[in-house]
């Protein structure tokens, strides 16, 4: 067959759905793939509840994330971890696919890809929000002008007709989405309360500011009152000040002089103090000192007992070497012996001939053995000395050890005379200077110490202190009142000047809030101008007023076809009162139909001339609305409620369709009723099995 692209000079084709691929989601479990471009109208039939519109749920849920399930969880299938719906499509001669996941507890991944030869290029942005938003903008649509403009839901068709006449601008309104102005008109409203709100708040600060320049000539005369006591007081004060000093000069050439002596009086008594009071704890350093001398006499009295022992130590010292070098060489001599005797022994041990090898003579058994026995006992007692003095050589040098420790203790004992012998020598003569010091102190010290303290207790330093003093209590007394005044006045001055100051301020401040009024104003008139514009009778009645002559046209051309040219519809937007004394026109929206028989309104039809009508506004109204967001309608989709119909009725609307096919890339039509499986070139089965929902195309 040959497909429709859609496409026609100056026209945005629509978006085509080429191949859609289901996992999980809803009432399909197991994957279920669908291919669009083997037809171009269909029919989806089954029983309720096998999963027919499930179909246009996966559609509309893989390219906006919506469905008429409102909660996601629900999408996944019972026995399914994730749900996954792939929808490849074509878009202005461009093929894309759009794949979103949603895994059990998770979130859902979407992913965006647009097909470059053999290759898929991918168009997702960073997070799932942005890639939403760059499908839609690709679409130029969200996800309800696609359900309005191209799904005819069940119920809906003839919602805008069946209305009367005061409702169907309302109706329109909704359908085209202009209930978005309303939100327009509530925030321009709230916009402006807030202006006036601020308007009012100026006109209280630009209130506050009249009332303080009022006070502006009186502010200033008081600023000159002050002034010019501040002035006078000054003055005053500046008199006062060269009399004091005056006072001040001869005071301190008399104070001067006192206090010279007086300090030189305190700097003795400050040193006699010292003294005594160093002269009064040095009985008891005297004492301590004293201990210290023959603590260091004892010490120094053993250490010369030790010192006395250090010749008797030396010579027993010398006595045991002497001994333990005599014991020493005997050894040297016994081993010489001990080894002769020894060869002596081997020898006769070993002759075997009749003569003694050591004397010469025969010798006989007799003879040998006497002689061994002599050499033997003779070694023995060598053997026994040489041993005996071996331990004597011990013993010496251990005593020979001992005596040189002691000795080496009484070298150290030497430094310790020594140092106690200068020990007694120091403190001695410390003690005889502290004895020196405390005689000097009470031969001459204390007596002086009496006579400084009489001195500055009596205050007369010297004769010059006989001399009248000057008196400043009273000239610093006044010096201090005038001061305290001008400093108060200096402070009024100060305040008074301020208050004039800001008066320039507030000048200022009343200008720049004038102004801004200004503006305030301009914004609230403008906001009320957009209120009015935003209201039900501005841009949205100028929209519908727009919007009707092009549905009238799209409803007209379509309603020629299906009447062969028999009907023709107008919308009439305003009418006369009953009362004929009113001048102006009522609002309405009456929808009139012209056929062989005249004109009528549209309530006086019904049956099949009714149905064509409800079809032809209702495929117009879809039309202008997708072309309104810069798209095409070239996929259709009816589910329309088949069962409603009689045999007649669904007669005329499969006639409807035919009559429109050309029209559209794609129309898809739902029903469960067996008898209209025959009546479309192709059938997409839906069967509901133990493995899930299942898709056929016949």
């Amino acid at each position: 067959m040959n497909r429709k692209t859609g496409k026609e000079e100056g026209i945005i084709s629509g978006m085509i759905p080429l191949h859609l691929r289901i996992v999980g989601f809803l009432s399909y479990r197991d994957p279920v793939e669908l291919d669009f471009t083997t037809f171009d109208l269909a029919c989806i039939s089954g029983q309720n509840g096998a999963g027919k519109s499930s179909l246009l749920d996966a559609i509309t849920w893989s390219l906006f994330g919506e469905s008429r399930a409102k909660d996601k969880d629900a999408l996944i299938n019972l026995q399914s971890k994730a749900a996954e719906v792939a929808l490849t499509f074509e878009y202005e001669a461009n093929i894309y696919r759009v794949q979103r996941t949603l895994p059990r507890g998770k979130s859902t991944v979407l992913e965006f890809q647009i097909k470059s030869g053999d290759e898929w290029k991918p168009l997702t942005e960073r997070t799932s929000r942005e890639t939403q938003a760059r499908i839609e903008q690709t679409l130029r649509l969200d996800y309800e002008t696609f359900v309005n403009a191209a799904f005819f839901l069940q119920g809906k068709a003839d919602q805008f007709t069946q209305q009367n006449a005061g409702k169907r601008k309302d109706v329109l309104s909704n359908i085209l989405g202009l209930e978005v102005w309303e939100t327009y008109k509530a925030r321009t409203v709230e916009k402006r309360r807030g202006l006036e709100e601020e308007v009012i708040g100026i006109d209280r600060s630009i209130a506050d500011i009249d009332s303080e320049l009022d006070e502006e000539e009186p502010r200033k005369r008081r600023l000159k009152e002050l002034e010019d006591g501040l002035k006078q007081q000054n003055s005053m004060r500046k008199t006062q000040e060269d009399a004091l000093e005056s006072l001040r000069k001869i005071a301190a050439s008399l104070d001067q002089e006192l206090a010279t002596e007086k300090a030189r009086l305190e700097e003795e008594q400050r040193g006699l103090l010292e003294l005594q009071k160093a002269v009064s704890g040095q009985q008891s350093v005297i004492n301590e000192l004293t201990a210290q001398v023959e603590s260091a006499k004892k010490s120094l009295a053993e250490a010369e007992e030790k010192i006395s022992n250090r010749n008797e130590l030396e010579s027993k010292r010398t006595t045991s070497r002497e001994e333990l070098a005599k014991i020493r060489a005997e050894n040297e001599l016994l081993k010489t012996q001990m080894d002769e005797l020894k060869e002596h022994i081997d020898q006769l041990e070993a002759a075997e001939g009749a003569t003694c090898p050591l004397c010469g003579q025969t010798l006989s058994v007799e003879h040998r053995q006497s002689t061994l026995k002599q050499l033997q006992d003779e070694g023995k007692e060598k053997g026994d000395r040489f041993r005996a003095n071996k331990i004597s050589v011990d013993d010496l040098a251990k005593q020979i050890a001992d005596v040189e420790s002691q000795i080496a203790r009484v070298e150290s004992v030497e430094r310790e005379r020594l140092k106690q012998s200068n020990s007694v020598t120091q403190l001695t003569e410390r003690i005889e200077t502290i004895k020196d010091l405390i005689k000097n102190w009470e031969t001459a010290g204390a007596k002086r110490l009496k006579e400084v303290e009489k001195i500055l207790s009596s205050e007369k330093y010297s004769v010059e202190s006989q001399k009248p003093s000057v008196n400043l209590d009273e000239p610093e007394h006044a010096l201090r009142d005038l001061q305290e005044q001008v400093n108060r006045l200096n402070q009024e001055v100060g305040a008074a000047r301020q208050k004039v100051s800001v008066l320039d301020e507030l000048q200022k401040r009343k200008a720049d809030f004038s102004s801004t009024r200004e503006a305030l104003a301009l914004q609230i008139a403008h906001h009320k101008t957009l209120e009015r514009a935003f209201g039900k009778d501005g841009v949205p009645a100028l929209l519908i007023e727009q919007a009707l002559p092009e549905i009238e046209s799209k409803a007209n051309e379509l309603l020629d076809r299906l009447s062969d040219g028999q009907m023709s519809i107008r919308f009439v937007t305003q009418a006369e009162y009953k009362d004929r004394k009113r001048d102006d026109l009522k609002e309405t929206l009456d929808i009139q139909i012209s056929d062989a028989a005249g004109m009528r309104d549209y309530e006086m039809y019904s049956g099949g001339e009714a149905f064509r009508v409800n079809f032809a506004i209702r495929l117009a109204l879809s039309e202008v609305l997708a072309q309104r967001k810069g798209a095409r309608l070239q996929t259709l989709v009816i589910d329309e409620g088949f069962g409603s119909q009689d045999v007649q009725g669904r007669q005329r609307l499969i006639e409807a369709i035919n009559l429109v096919r050309n029209d559209f890339a794609q129309i898809l039509v739902i029903t469960h009723l067996d008898e209209l499986k025959d009546a479309f070139p192709t059938r997409i089965e839906v069967e509901k099995t133990e493995h899930g929902s299942t898709v056929q195309v016949i």
